[in-house]
C-alpha cells in the first residue's frame, strides 16, 4: 500500500524560495520525499521546513516505523551534502496514499500539536545552592570537570542513543583519571585466570586497561553492579559505538530497552559523587536524582477518515484547514510549588455551584475543585501557584465578588506542598 507522511524538520536552511518544492527520489523507488519551507507569520516561532515522505507499506499501523527511516535517510543526505543541522521536529499525519476511485475519503492517522508547554519540577531550593557551595570548597581536577560536562550533556540530550553515549564518556574520563599504577596480570579468555608464560616461567602483567579499568569502577561505584550489568553496558556501548541504534538492539536490552540509560545514568552518578572527599557527605548534602533520566513526551493519536484534497501536481495537500487536534494543558504555565487550602463542606459546595456559573475565573475554580481530597476528616484543594498568584492578587486589591469572598474565609490555611 502506497502512504505519505507529513513531517516538520527543524534546521538551519531554508528552500531559497517559500513555494519551491524541492523533490528527492530514490533510485531505487523506495520513497519520494518533498521538502518546502515553511513561512512564518510570528519570527518568535521555530523555522521549520516540511517533509513529505512517500513510501509503501503492508498497512497503516506498521507506516510509521518505515516512514521515520525514510525521514532519516532523508536527513542524513542533506546533513552530509550541505554541512547543516537537521532534525525532526514532528510527525503531522500518515495518509492512505494508494491510488483509488472508489471513495474520495481516505485513513488518516493524525498526531496532535504538542501540549502548549512543559511546566518545570519545582525543586530547587537553599539547600541546594548551600549543597553546591559546600561541594566547590573540593578543588575539582579538570578530569572530574569534564566528566562532570558529559554528565550534564547525557542529562540533556533528547536523544536515548545520545544520552547513553555522553554518560559513558565521563564514565571513561573517570575511570582512566583513577586508574590504579599497580600492574594487573593477562587473563585467559575462556576461563579469566591469570596467563602463564612457559619460556619467562612468569604471568605476564601491564596497566589496567581502559575496559578494565571502567569494569572496576562500575564494581565500586556499587556493590549491587554485577558482571552481568558490566557486560550488558559494555555491549551497549559496543553496538553504538559500532553504528547501532538502541532501537536495533533492543532484543538484547531489558525491557524497556531505554532502561539501561538509567542504569547507566545512576553508576555513573555515585561513580562522580565518589570523586569528592568522603567527609563531605555526612548528611547536610541535598542532591537528588531523576527517576528516569530518558526523555519521554506524550502525545495524542487519531484515526480518523476524512477527504485528503490533492494539488495540480497530484500530490496531497496535508494542511488540514480546519481540522485541528492538540493537547490542551490542565492549567496555566506554572513554575512554583502548588499550595492546599482546607474548606469546610459548606465552602466546597459553594465552589462547586460558582465553579458552574460563567465568569472570567470559572476556568481557575474548575481546576479547583477537580483536585479536592478528604483527608484526616478534613478537606483540602490543592491550588495551583499560578491561580494562588490570582487570588492572593485579588485578595489584596480588595476585589469583591462570590468567588473573592468565599476564598477570603480560608486563604490563610494555604500551605505550600512539597
Amino acid at each position: 500500500m502506497r502512504f505519505v507522511a507529513n513531517f516538520e524538520v527543524a534546521s538551519d536552511v531554508s528552500v531559497v524560495a517559500d513555494g519551491q518544492v524541492l523533490k528527492i527520489c530514490d533510485p531505487r523507488e523506495a520513497f519520494k520525499a518533498l521538502i518546502r519551507n515553511i513561512p512564518r507569520s510570528e519570527f518568535t516561532a521555530p523555522f521549520l521546513l516540511s517533509v513529505h515522505v512517500y513510501f509503501d507499506a503492508d498497512a497503516l499501523d506498521e507506516a510509521v516505523d518505515a516512514a521515520e527511516d525514510y525521514l532519516a535517510t532523508c536527513l542524513n543526505m542533506l546533513a552530509f551534502t550541505t554541512g547543516s543541522a537537521f532534525r525532526k521536529h514532528r510527525i503531522r499525519q500518515i495518509v492512505d496514499a494508494e491510488p483509488s476511485s472508489k471513495s474520495a475519503m481516505r485513513d488518516v492517522r493524525m498526531w496532535s500539536d504538542r501540549i502548549e508547554y512543559d511546566d518545570p519540577q519545582p525543586f530547587l531550593d537553599h539547600e541546594h545552592t548551600k549543597t553546591i557551595e559546600r561541594l566547590l570548597e573540593f578543588d575539582i581536577p579538570p578530569a572530574i570537570r569534564r566528566a562532570l560536562r558529559w554528565y550534564r550533556r547525557g542529562i540533556d540530550a533528547s536523544s536515548p542513543d545520545d544520552q547513553f553515549t555522553y554518560f559513558w564518556f565521563a564514565l571513561e574520563i573517570v575511570a582512566e583519571f583513577q586508574k590504579p599504577a599497580a600492574k594487573v596480570n593477562d587473563k585467559c579468555p575462556h576461563c579469566q585466570s591469570a596467563l602463564y608464560c612457559e619460556k619467562c616461567e612468569t604471568h605476564p602483567q601491564h596497566r589496567p586497561y581502559a575496559k578494565q579499568a571502567i569494569r572496576a569502577l562500575l564494581m565500586e561505584a556499587d556493590d549491587s553492579c554485577d558482571d552481568a550489568t558490566a557486560a550488558l553496558l559494555d555491549k551497549t556501548r559496543n553496538s553504538l559505538m559500532h553504528g547501532a541504534t538502541l532501537k536495533e538492539i533492543e532484543g538484547s536490552l531489558p525491557d524497556p530497552h531505554e532502561s539501561v540509560i538509567d542504569t547507566l545514568g545512576r553508576l555513573l552518578w555515585k561513580a562522580l559523587a565518589k570523586q569528592f572527599p568522603r567527609e563531605m557527605f555526612d548528611g547536610s548534602l541535598v542532591m537528588g536524582v531523576p527517576s528516569t533520566y530518558v526523555h519521554y513526551k506524550a502525545t495524542a493519536v487519531a484515526h480518523i477518515q476524512t477527504v485528503v484534497p490533492i494539488d495540480a501536481d497530484g500530490h496531497f495537500d496535508l494542511n488540514f484547514t480546519g481540522m485541528v487536534m492538540a493537547m490542551k494543558p490542565f492549567g496555566p504555565p506554572q513554575s512554583a510549588l502548588p499550595s492546599a487550602v482546607r474548606m469546610t463542606s459548606e465552602q466546597l459546595d459553594q465552589l462547586r455551584s460558582l465553579s458552574y456559573q460563567k465568569g472570567n475565573q470559572q476556568e481557575m475554580l474548575e481546576r479547583i475543585r477537580q483536585n479536592v481530597r478528604e483527608q484526616g476528616g478534613h478537606i483540602y484543594a490543592l491550588v495551583i501557584s499560578t491561580d494562588m498568584a490570582a487570588i492572593h492578587k485579588a485578595i489584596e486589591r480588595g476585589e469583591v465578588g462570590e468567588w473573592q469572598d468565599l476564598f477570603r474565609q480560608f486563604i490563610d490555611t494555604a500551605q505550600v506542598v512539597y
